[in-house]
């Protein structure tokens, strides 16, 4: 099972949904999270968590070797570079699933547009694979830019994930603390991780995974 998380932006809460995602499954199978972004936030992240990681930059490269890597682990995370590069290509042309936060400001919604038109690309030279999701990611719950990026994702006509993941202070201090929401303590963090935990499963679902 090979996951992707990918934008064509940074900043919207891609490498910190990858991490979380590599915690959570390395509680349950073998792991290895894959980092393909040029900042390397994730791989740093993975390291202080005690994670498998792998730092794999070059598209070359990583066409070649996430094939034999998904034999040698039961779940492969990529973090993919925030760009529509040769990286992101390779990295469509070989995850079972691409998921896609966006924050809710039109910027975002708008840039959200081209890494969908480079996923629907991938998808039809391989048959219906990866499969897409788009999530909200630091939004602020029940407001009218919730609803309206909710309205505007679903326009895209690729799938929406249910689960929003909120604007929480706990989420951005978990990489200083060297920890994942799931090891902190605090009704918000409690709230954070059961709405991660939602989420992956929800995107579980799409890929017809239990």
């Amino acid at each position: 099972m090979i996951i992707a998380f990918t934008n064509q932006k940074g900043g919207v809460g891609k490498s910190t949904a990858a991490v979380h995602l590599a915690y959570w499954f390395s509680q349950r199978q073998k792991t290895l999270m894959v980092d393909a972004d040029a900042q390397q936030s994730s791989s740093v992240w993975a390291k202080s968590l005690g994670l498998v990681y792998q730092v794999i930059q070059d598209p070359e490269e990583l066409f070649e070797k996430i094939p034999d890597l998904a034999i040698q682990y039961s779940a492969l995370v990529i973090d993919a570079p925030g760009s529509l590069s040769e990286t992101t290509k390779a990295i469509l042309a070989r995850c079972d699933i691409a998921l896609v936060p966006c924050q809710p400001s039109g910027l975002d919604l708008h840039s959200s547009h081209k890494i969908l038109r480079f996923i629907k690309h991938a998808t039809e030279l391989r048959s219906g694979y990866p499969k897409a999701a788009l999530f909200l990611s630091r939004a602020t719950k029940g407001t009218v830019l919730e609803r309206e990026a909710r309205e505007a994702l679903i326009a895209t006509g690729t799938h929406l994930l249910k689960t929003a993941i909120y604007q929480k202070q706990c989420i951005a201090d978990a990489p200083g603390q060297g920890c994942t929401v799931f090891q902190m303590s605090g009704k918000a963090a409690t709230e954070a991780a059961s709405d991660y935990e939602a989420l992956f499963q929800e995107a579980l679902e799409v890929l017809n995974v239990k």
